[in-house]
C-alpha cells in the first residue's frame, strides 16, 4: 500500500510556492500538485506547509485506486487501505479538508472482536484537524459481512475532526445473521454490533448534514476512550467524549438504535431526523429461541442515552460512565420501533422543539428539560411522556428535577405519566388524549400548573391513577383546565394504605367539566386529597375513601 502511494504522490506536479504563493489562497482541486516532479512525500511537505490557507484537496477516486460498485472483499479492503492512506498523508503536509464527489464504492470494515480499539483499527479513520467533506453523490457502504461488529467510520481520541455530507450505509439487509463466536470466545449471535459512526473519546467533532442508513448495530455511538473510575473520573491520562455537534443529519432504518451515548459530556444534536429504527418483527424457533435477522434488535430507540453502570451489594454506585450535558432540538423523529427517545440513565438533558410519534421515556435519570416539543401519536394506545421513579436499595430516588413545559400532545393513550421528586409538568396543551395526566407510585414534592387537557374522545379523562397508587406526598396541582367527555377526576384506590393524616395531594383553581354531567369526579378507595376553590359543571362522587377535603368548590355549574 505504501509503495501505491508513494508511486502515486510522485507523478504529482507541485507549483513552486515562490512563483506562486499569491494564487494560493485556497488550494483546490489539485492545484497543488502540477507542474514540478516530487520524488517522495518529504518534498511535497517541505513545499506546501507556508503560505497556503485552508488547502484542500479534491479527491479523485479513479486516479487513487478506489474500485468503485460490488467488489470482493479483498478490494473492498483496498479501497478502505487507499481512503486512510490519503488522509493520513494529506494531514502530514498539513492539508486539512479532502472532498469527495460522486462515489459509490464499499469498504471491508468488519472486525472479529467488539472494541474501540479493535472497531476504530477496522474503519476509515478521520484524523484530528481535519474535514472530510463529502457530497450529496458520496456513498460509502460497508462490504457485506458475516461479523458481530463494525464501524464504517470512527474519530478515535481526535480533537477538531469534522464529517460532513455524503452517504453512510450500512450491510442490515446484505448481511449474514449465521450464529458468530467472536475473538474472544464471546457468542454474539444478535449482530447488534454494527454501526456508522463511532466517536470515541474525541474533541470538538461536527458531524454536519451526513445521511446514515442500515446499520446492522446503531447509526452514531458515542464513547470514553476507556471505562471511568467507580466515582465518575476519567482515568489517568483517558479521554472522554466531549464537546460535539450533530446537525442536519438524517439517520433511517438503523437496526438497533439511530444513536447511542454510552458515554460523553456536551453533545447537541440539531435538526436531525431520526427514522423507522429497528423496525421488523422478531422471529423465534420452535423452541422459543430467538432468530436473528435484518429485522430490529433492543433497544431499538431513536436516541439512547444510556451509561453503563453497576451498583455494590451496599447499594453504592461504580459510576463507570457518565452522560451529561445532551442537547436535543429541532429534530423529527417518527416511525422508531421501541420508542424516540430514552433518558436511560444521563443528567443535564434537554430536549426541545422537536416532533415525535411515539414516546420519550426514562429509566434513572435527573435534571431533565422537556419543553416546547410537538407529540402526534402513530397508534392511540401510547403515551407520550412517561417518567418512572427509581429508588435504590439506599431510598435515594434517581428520578428528580423534571420540567415538562410548553409541550402539545396530541392522540395518545395517556398523555403525561410521571413519578420521581421535585417534577414540574407545566403548561402542557393535552389534546385527544384517553387519560390527560396520569399519576403512579412514587411522586414527591412535585407540580403541576397551567396544564390544558382538552379530549372530543367518548372515553376520555383529566387525570387518572395507577390502581392501588401509593407513595405520593406533597403534589401540588393549580390552574389547571380540564373539558373531556367521560370523568375529569378518575381516582380509584390511591394512597388508600397511606399512614398520614394529612393532605398529600391537593387540586387549587382548576377548572374540571364534562361533557355529560351524569360522569362525576369520582374518588373512590382514596385518601388525604384536598380540592380548594375549583370550579366544575359536575359533581364530587366520594366512594370508601378518607379525609378528602373539599373547600370552597363551586359544583354544577
Amino acid at each position: 500500500m505504501q509503495n501505491f502511494l508513494t508511486t502515486q504522490f510522485k507523478k504529482i506536479n507541485i507549483l513552486l510556492l515562490m512563483f506562486f504563493i499569491p494564487y494560493l489562497v485556497s488550494c483546490n482541486n489539485e492545484d497543488l500538485f502540477l507542474e514540478a516532479q516530487v520524488e517522495n512525500t518529504e518534498d511535497i511537505l517541505e513545499n506546501t506547509t507556508s503560505g497556503i490557507q485552508d488547502p484542500v484537496f479534491t479527491f479523485n477516486p479513479q486516479r487513487w485506486g478506489i474500485v468503485q460498485g460490488v467488489v470482493s472483499d479483498e478490494v473492498a479492503l483496498k479501497n478502505k487501505e487507499i481512503l486512510n492512506s490519503i488522509m493520513t498523508k494529506l494531514k502530514e503536509i498539513n492539508i486539512n479538508t479532502m472532498k469527495i464527489g460522486a462515489m459509490d464504492a464499499y469498504f471491508k470494515v468488519d472486525v472479529n472482536k467488539i472494541g474501540r480499539v479493535e472497531n476504530a483499527g477496522g474503519s476509515i479513520q478521520i484524523p484530528s484537524d481535519f474535514h472530510l467533506e463529502m457530497s450529496d453523490d458520496t456513498y460509502l457502504r460497508v462490504q457485506p459481512n458475516a461479523a458481530a461488529t463494525y464501524t464504517l467510520m470512527t474519530t478515535y481520541l481526535t480533537d477538531n475532526s469534522k464529517i460532513s455530507g455524503g452517504n453512510l450505509v450500512g450491510d442490515r439487509f446484505e448481511h449474514d445473521y449465521s450464529p458468530f463466536t467472536d475473538a474472544a470466545g464471546v457468542k454474539r449471535d444478535e449482530h447488534g454490533w454494527g454501526h456508522l459512526i463511532w466517536i470515541i473519546g474525541s474533541h470538538n467533532v461536527i458531524v454536519d448534514n451526513v445521511n446514515l442508513s442500515n446499520a446492522t448495530g446503531d447509526g452514531i455511538v458515542f464513547h470514553s476512550e476507556t471505562l471511568r473510575n467507580n466515582d465518575g473520573s476519567l482515568m489517568p491520562g483517558t479521554r472522554e467524549v466531549n464537546n460535539v455537534i450533530v446537525r442536519n443529519v438524517n439517520i433511517d432504518e438503523c437496526r438497533r438504535n439511530g444513536i447511542s451515548i454510552l458515554d460523553g459530556r456536551n453533545i447537541t444534536f440539531d435538526n436531525c431526523n431520526i427514522t423507522n429504527t429497528g423496525q421488523g418483527e422478531q422471529q423465534y424457533d420452535a423452541s422459543g429461541s430467538k432468530i436473528y435477522s435484518s429485522s430490529g434488535t433492543a433497544p431499538r430507540y431513536g436516541i439512547d442515552l444510556e451509561s453503563i453502570r453497576t451498583r455494590n451489594e451496599d447499594g453504592t454506585l461504580n459510576e463507570t460512565a457518565l452522560i451529561e450535558g445532551v442537547f436535543i432540538k429541532n429534530s423529527n423523529f417518527t416511525g422508531n420501533e421501541a420508542g424516540d427517545i430514552v433518558v436511560y440513565t444521563a443528567s443535564n438533558v434537554i430536549i426541545e422543539n422537536n416532533y415525535f410519534d411515539k414516546w420519550v421515556a426514562n429509566k434513572a435519570s435527573h435534571n431533565v428539560t422537556i419543553r416546547n416539543n410537538t407529540f402526534e401519536s402513530r397508534d392511540p394506545s401510547f403515551f407520550a411522556i412517561g417518567i418512572n421513579s427509581f429508588i435504590t436499595s439506599l431510598g435515594e430516588e434517581l428520578n428528580h428535577d423534571y420540567v415538562i413545559v410548553n409541550n402539545i400532545i396530541k392522540n395518545y393513550g395517556i398523555g403525561i405519566r410521571v413519578a420521581g421528586l421535585n417534577q414540574l409538568v407545566s403548561n402542557n396543551t393535552i389534546l385527544n388524549c384517553t387519560t390527560g395526566i396520569f399519576l403512579i407510585n412514587d411522586l414527591v414534592n412535585s407540580t403541576f400548573r397551567d396544564n390544558q387537557i382538552t379530549s372530543n374522545l367518548n372515553l376520555s379523562y383529566g387525570y387518572k391513577n395507577f390502581y392501588n397508587c401509593q407513595n405520593l406526598d406533597n403534589v401540588t396541582i393549580k390552574d389547571e383546565i380540564i373539558e373531556v367527555q367521560n370523568r375529569p377526576i378518575n381516582f380509584n384506590v390511591l394512597l388508600n394504605n397511606s399512614v398520614s393524616n394529612t393532605e398529600q395531594v391537593t387540586f387549587t383553581n382548576c377548572l374540571f367539566n364534562t361533557a355529560n354531567s351524569n360522569f362525576k369526579m369520582l374518588i373512590k378507595a382514596t385518601k388525604n386529597i384536598k380540592f380548594e376553590s375549583n370550579r366544575s359543571n359536575t359533581d364530587f362522587q366520594i366512594i370508601d375513601s378518607e379525609n378528602i377535603v373539599l373547600i370552597n368548590n363551586q359544583t354544577n355549574l
